[in-house]
């Protein structure tokens, strides 16, 4: 095998399929529910403060608190847009987990050595569904949705934001 078939960190062969990673146990690839489950602990441990942050300044600028959603300005979409993402991206640039998939057992990893994804990484693997997730369209939220629930028909269960990143979500116990 041509050495650039293999990790960088050892000798074990890059990984090219399901069967490249254990059945079970640290490093075996990890399963739907608790991807799903980390990313709704991670949204509500995120937007409790960010809700009430976003909430002292709305009352401080004079936003009265009974107008229609639609009212809100602009900046509260953007505020929480880079607060999302920054989150994402630093958290899994440093330790490959948020708090939810640290809770949830699971990290992201490098396709190619298993390590932490760099910080592009990790910032391509949440902008992408962010980016989506901003358009005000039916059918941006039905790609929205779609970037995460390709993870279901892929073998290694890679949504379009791992594959445009080159991670793959494993356990950690």
């Amino acid at each position: 095998m041509d050495t650039d078939e293999r990790h960088p960190l050892g000798s074990a062969p890059l990984p090219t399929g399901p069967d490249s990673f254990p059945e079970s146990g640290p490093n075996a690839l990890a399963r739907v529910g608790p991807r799903a489950a980390a990313g709704l602990l991670g949204a509500v441990v995120l937007a409790v403060p960010l809700v009430v942050i976003v909430s002292v300044l709305l009352l401080a600028s004079g936003f009265e608190p009974d107008e229609s959603v639609d009212a809100f300005p602009p900046w509260v979409g953007a505020v929480w847009f880079v607060v999302v993402v920054a989150y994402e991206t630093l958290l899994v640039a440093w330790r490959g987990q948020t708090l939810g998939k640290f809770a949830l057992g699971i990290r992201v990893a490098r396709l190619d050595n298993g390590r932490p994804p760099l910080w592009w990484q990790a910032a391509i693997r949440v902008a992408l569904p962010a980016v989506i997730a901003t358009i005000p369209h039916a059918v941006a939220q039905l790609a929205f949705l779609a970037v995460y629930f390709s993870s279901v028909f892929d073998t290694m269960g890679r949504g379009l934001h791992d594959k445009a990143a080159g991670t793959v979500v494993v356990t950690t116990r």
